[in-house]
């Protein structure tokens, strides 16, 4: 979530006469994040979200996504609604712009958090990866391997290594031995593929809700889960195997992991931190001006990485 794309009251009342959601009382752009613009929209009904679509969201790919989370509310996995409008329809467009309306889910995310918070999380994503097998809709995933090369081109060596001293050699290496040993044949279905910490809603020590599901699509299930492992085992660059392990016990909980996915976990942990390590890095050498965006670091990432980097001979994440 962020604030890319600024409105004014009159604008977000225009917007609410496409629905049947009540008159606008006040409203509040949302800064975290960084792909979309948000706002908190309370209406003489309810609170709602107000999701504005930029640049990096496929704007073909709505369908799907929308049908995703209407899917995931019907089997019990909680998440924001799509709101339809008069017509019956998920979207409308604005100032030219794709935009929809969802439910507002309360809870909060987490800045610390726990053990036990971890084996709900794995739970919640192996739930997530079961249930949706029957979901008929595919996608592939465009922000996988040719993605990160493509993106990779288009950066100024100086301009990188201005970010972080080296990280241009480092990238291409890497890069290059991803490309030889990224696998073909493990199980792969509807992942959501950006499951941060500040995507995931808790009340009390339950998961409340998932947000955000504008990168799911269809690939490798364990690829999702090195995404989450990512985000959540690591604080300032020192992995925790507590978290890992509650993350994985609650993961086998609803899915079991074979031992092919084992076997390629590093590899693919590798690629889902090159994945936000390149985006950051882009995002922070090509930050528009007068953005209301908080930038995500990049040097979390490069730290990350570096750790699957050593740890690929020496290090047995499933202790």
């Amino acid at each position: 979530m962020a604030v890319h794309t600024k409105l004014l009251k009159k604008d977000i009342s225009d917007i609410l006469g496409f629905y049947k959601i009540g008159n606008l009382l006040n409203f509040a752009g949302i800064k975290d994040g960084i792909e979309n613009t948000n706002y908190k929209v309370k209406t003489t009904k309810n609170y709602y979200i107000l999701t504005i679509f930029e640049e990096r969201v496929n704007k073909k790919n709505l369908p799907f996504f929308l049908s995703l989370m209407l899917s995931c509310n019907k089997r019990k996995i909680c998440c924001p609604k799509p709101i339809l409008d008069t017509k019956g329809k998920l979207t409308n467009n604005f100032n030219q712009k794709k935009i929809a309306i969802f439910s507002f889910l309360n809870g909060k995310s987490k800045k610390n958090w726990t053990e036990l918070n971890c084996f709900e999380l794995g739970k919640t994503l192996g739930q997530f990866h079961s249930i949706n097998k029957s979901f008929k809709e595919k996608i592939s995933n465009e922000f996988s391997l040719g993605f990160w090369k493509e993106i990779f081109k288009k950066m100024d060596r100086s301009k990188l290594d201005s970010v972080i001293p080296g990280i241009h050699k480092l990238l291409n290496e890497e890069l290059g031995i991803i490309s030889l040993n990224w696998p073909k044949d493990l199980p792969k279905g509807i992942i959501h593929a950006d499951l941060f910490p500040d995507n995931i809603f808790f009340k009390g020590k339950k998961i409340s809700g998932i947000l955000d599901f504008y990168f799911s699509c269809h690939d490798f299930f364990i690829y999702d889960l090195a995404i989450t492992i990512n985000a959540w085992c690591f604080k300032k660059g020192k992995f925790n195997q507590f978290f890992f392990n509650q993350i994985i016990k609650g993961y086998q909980s609803k899915r079991i992991l074979t031992e092919k996915e084992k076997k390629q976990f590093n590899i693919i942990l590798r690629g889902a931190s090159l994945r936000f390590l390149l985006t950051r890095l882009y995002d922070s050498i090509n930050i528009k001006k007068n953005s209301l965006v908080t930038l995500k670091d990049p040097k979390e990432y490069y730290s990350i990485l570096t750790f699957h980097i050593q740890s690929q001979e020496r290090f047995n994440y499933f202790k």
